[in-house]
Formats: C-alpha cells, sequence, structure tokens
C-alpha cells in the first residue's frame, strides 16, 4: 500500500509539472501576442483599391491613408489594382498575409455581390476577410434624361408599366452597382425596365446626357452637378433619409415603398485570420478618424454620412449584404460577362 501511494505522488508530482509548463507556454503566447500587437505596425501599411484611380473608393482611400500614417506613425500606402469587377484586387488581399500590414478598401455591394456574378472567384467575400472598420455611406439616385415625362417615382413606374421595355438604363457594366441597383428596383416596382451595359459609368453618363438610354440609379454626389445645370432629373434616393445634397428629393421608401433601401457603405477589411488585437488597433485609429471634424467635413461635402462600428458588427454588415445581393442576382438571374 505504501508504494502505492507513493507511486501516486511522484504521478500528481509529475501531471502537476506538466501543468504548470503548458499554463506558461499559454502565457507566453499570450503575451508573445500581446507584444506584437504593441507592435504594430513596425513597417509601412498598404491599402489595396481593387479599381481604377478617381472612382469612390480610391477617393476614400486616399482621404484616409495620410491620417491613418499620422495614427499609427507608419506610412500608408495606397496602390490601384483594378480588374473584374474589382474582384483582381480584392483576391490579391484575400491571399496576403493576415498580418494588418494589407487592407481593401470596399463597398459591401460590389464586393458582396461578386460572388453571384463571378461562380469561379477564387475566394469568398465573407469568409476570406476580416472586418475592420465601416467609415462611410451614401446612397444612390435615380436620374432621368430630362425629355423622359416622368417628374416623380409614381409616373416612372407608371409609364414603365404602361409601356414596357421601352425605357431604358444605362450601367457600367454587367454586375457593377449600377446595375444591381436598378435591378433591385425593377423587382420592387414590378416594372420592365431593359439594361444596356457599358464599359464603365462615364459612357453610361453620356449617353443618358445624349438620350441614348432614359434612366440610371448613380451615386448622388456624381449626379448633383448634372441636376445643377439642368441635364437630367432626380426622381428619388434610395436611402431612408434624404440627401443633405438633394434635400427636395425624396426617397423611394417615402414614395410608396417604405422598405426600400440601397446605401453603398465603404469599409476597410483584412485578409481572415488577421489578429483580433490588431483588427482593434485598427478599428480605434479608423474611428477617430472618421470622427474628426475635418474629415466628417469632407464626407458631408460628397453628401455621404460618416459611419463608426465595431469590427463584428461590420462583418455582420458583410453578410447581411451578401444575402441581399445574391437574392437580387438570382432573382434577376444576372450573369457575368
Amino acid at each position: 500500500m505504501k508504494g502505492y501511494l507513493m507511486t501516486n505522488v511522484y504521478e500528481l508530482k509529475f501531471y502537476k509539472k506538466i501543468v504548470l509548463i503548458f499554463f506558461g507556454l499559454f502565457l507566453a503566447c499570450f503575451n508573445l501576442g500581446t507584444a506584437l500587437a504593441d507592435a504594430y505596425p513596425s513597417k509601412p501599411i498598404r491599402i489595396v483599391v481593387p479599381y481604377p484611380p478617381g472612382g469612390g473608393n480610391d477617393v476614400l482611400a486616399r482621404m484616409y491613408a495620410p491620417e491613418l500614417s499620422k495614427a499609427l506613425g507608419q506610412s500608408v500606402i495606397v496602390e490601384n489594382r483594378p480588374g473584374a469587377g474589382g474582384s483582381m484586387g480584392s483576391a490579391s488581399v484575400s491571399k496576403a498575409a493576415p498580418d494588418g500590414y494589407t487592407l481593401l478598401i470596399v463597398n459591401t455591394v460590389p464586393h458582396t455581390a461578386s460572388a453571384g456574378i463571378y461562380p469561379k472567384l477564387s475566394y469568398d467575400p465573407v469568409k476570406d476577410f476580416s472586418g475592420v472598420a465601416l467609415v462611410a455611406s451614401n446612397p444612390y439616385v435615380i436620374a432621368v434624361n430630362p425629355n423622359l415625362p416622368a417628374k416623380n417615382i409614381s409616373e416612372l413606374i407608371a409609364l414603365a408599366k404602361a409601356q414596357p421595355g421601352t425605357i431604358y438604363y444605362g450601367s457600367a457594366g454587367t454586375g457593377s452597382v449600377t446595375h444591381l441597383n436598378a435591378e433591385l428596383f425593377k423587382i420592387a416596382v414590378k416594372a420592365d425596365i431593359v439594361h444596356v451595359p457599358y464599359k464603365g459609368g462615364g459612357p453610361a453618363i453620356a449617353d443618358l446626357l445624349g438620350g441614348q438610354v432614359q434612366m440610371t440609379v448613380e451615386n448622388v454626389f456624381l449626379m448633383a452637378p448634372y441636376f445643377k445645370a439642368g441635364q437630367l432629373r432626380p426622381i428619388a434616393v434610395t436611402g431612408l433619409k434624404r440627401s443633405s445634397i438633394l434635400p427636395d428629393t425624396p426617397t423611394i421608401a417615402e414614395s410608396g415603398y417604405p422598405n426600400f433601401e440601397i446605401i453603398g457603405q465603404f469599409g476597410f477589411v483584412a485578409p481572415a485570420g488577421t489578429p483580433n488585437d490588431v483588427i482593434l488597433k485598427l478599428n480605434n485609429a479608423f474611428n477617430k478618424i472618421t470622427n474628426s471634424p475635418e474629415i466628417t467635413a469632407k464626407l458631408n461635402a460628397q453628401g455621404t454620412d460618416p459611419r463608426s462600428v465595431t469590427p463584428e458588427a461590420f462583418q455582420s454588415i458583410l453578410k447581411s449584404e451578401s444575402a441581399k445581393w445574391l437574392g437580387v442576382i438570382k432573382d434577376a438571374n444576372i450573369r457575368g460577362e
């Protein structure tokens, strides 16, 4: 019996040592992770814009880059990697090291919709990214050529239903934001309006001005100068509240479709697996920048609302936007070019 008890004592001491060793390793790993987060960033950060220079994503990225550099004490480089509707640049970030040194700026509409547009997409727009920070949102506006005899949303819908297939809308291309916006509108109001895809928003607007197409659903800030010049007519904005740039233009929601809403939501994401401490540090920096008087004023001047949410909330937005736009793509039978 005495030998048995001695054996058990030795076993208990052995297991105790094992537990202490593992606990020590755990503390070491935890402290190492904390130290790495504290040291972040120790080299330049790259923001990938998956579109050509000059667009909304590019403007926002270049607005935030110098502010982020000042906040974190490291250079922040903006790199344009356009192609395949934004999927080339997004794919490159999804495969980057998850260390917080490569970020992607996204508009949640085309970013989440890409999985339905491109069936052979090499990444998952939601699962392969971690939401870092939502920074801005803006509504879109239904704009028509003044020759179209419709001055409000009710008249536009009545005209489309009375003469199905005679109203044409231009988009920046199949699967673009302007395409998806208009298709969701068509589904909501049950009207037959014909899609005419262009290779970019510029040519689509040019033909809208020329009367080759009769309408589009575009960015409010982009269309405002045409409204002011009387070249185009605003019919309705797509947010739940009126735009500060177009205060006299009603929303689609207040025009008889109370649940209708489309807003472009812009933010920054990182590759999935990026350490949570790094994500939180970035989120804190972005939120402070967004809420600064200078950036808030710049965003408001473009008809854009500043947004600040937690990384978890932004990830939830990505999931809900994905479900919404994949449903639109299925219902409208949209196929990538």
